[in-house]
C-alpha cells in the first residue's frame, strides 16, 4: 500500500513561515482577499475637501434698469392742472379753441400728460380736429360710454365757430377750457364760443403762445 504524500496537502507558497495557513484555509484567504466581511470597516485615504467654486447660473439673467426718473412739471401746468380739478369734479373736457385758426391740441396734451402722474387709470386723450360732418354723435357716444365706465377723456376740437360738427362734441363733455391765443386774439370770436357752448361749461381759459407758420 503506497503511504500519502503529505507535501500534496502544503500550499503552493511558503513565504509565510510557520504562521502560514494550510491547505483549504490557504485558498480561502486568497479568494477573500479584497473583500471585507459585513462587520468589517475599511478605512479609506482621508478625504480632502474641494474648494468651494460658485455655481455659474444655467441663464444670463437680465437685471432691468430702473426707469428713467420724470422731468418736473412746470409750475404753469401744476396751477392749470389744480384750477380745472379744484373748482369742480368732471370726467370729460373739452379743449376750444377761441377762435378759427387756432389750436388747443397742445394744452390738452399737457394736461394729460400732468394728470396721468396724479391719477392710477390714465386719461384718455383724443384729437378731434378736423372732425367731418356726421361723426360728432358718434365721438358723443364714446366719450359718454368711457365716463360711464370710470374713465377720464380730454377732448380737443377746432373752433366751432368754423367747425361746427364740433358743438356736439363740447355739449357731450362735462366741462369746456378756452384756449386764447397771445397777441392775436380775436375777443369777438372768443365771446360768440362762449356764448355757442356755454359761459357755466367753461372752468376758465389758458393763453397760448404762438405759433410760427400758422394762418393767423
Amino acid at each position: 500500500m503506497s503511504t500519502l504524500d503529505e507535501s500534496m496537502f502544503e500550499p503552493n507558497d511558503t513565504s509565510g513561515g510557520a504562521g502560514t495557513p494550510r491547505g483549504g484555509e490557504a485558498n480561502a484567504s486568497k479568494q477573500g482577499q479584497g473583500r471585507p466581511r459585513p462587520w468589517s470597516v475599511v478605512r479609506g485615504p482621508t478625504p480632502v475637501p474641494l474648494p468651494l467654486v460658485p455655481e455659474e447660473p444655467l441663464y444670463n439673467e437680465v437685471v432691468p434698469a430702473p426707469p428713467p426718473q420724470p422731468e418736473p412739471i412746470p409750475h404753469e401746468l401744476l396751477h392749470l392742472w389744480a384750477m380745472l380739478t379744484q373748482r369742480e369734479k368732471w370726467s370729460s373736457l373739452v379743449v376750444v379753441p377761441a377762435q378759427p385758426g387756432a389750436s388747443g391740441i397742445d394744452a390738452a396734451r399737457a394736461i394729460v400728460e400732468v394728470g396721468n402722474q396724479y391719477r392710477e387709470k390714465p386719461i384718455r386723450f383724443i384729437s378731434a380736429e378736423g372732425l367731418p360732418p356726421g361723426a360728432g354723435a358718434r365721438l358723443a357716444w364714446e366719450m359718454r360710454a368711457h365716463v360711464e365706465q370710470g374713465g377720464m377723456v380730454v377732448v380737443c376740437i377746432d373752433s366751432v365757430l368754423s367747425n361746427p360738427v364740433c358743438i356736439e362734441v363740447a355739449m357731450a363733455a362735462e366741462r369746456a377750457l378756452l384756449c386764447v391765443p397771445l397777441g392775436s386774439t380775436q375777443f369777438s370770436a372768443a365771446r360768440q364760443t362762449l356764448e355757442l357752448i356755454g359761459k357755466h361749461r367753461f372752468l376758465g381759459s389758458v393763453t397760448l403762445q404762438p405759433k410760427k407758420g400758422r394762418t393767423k
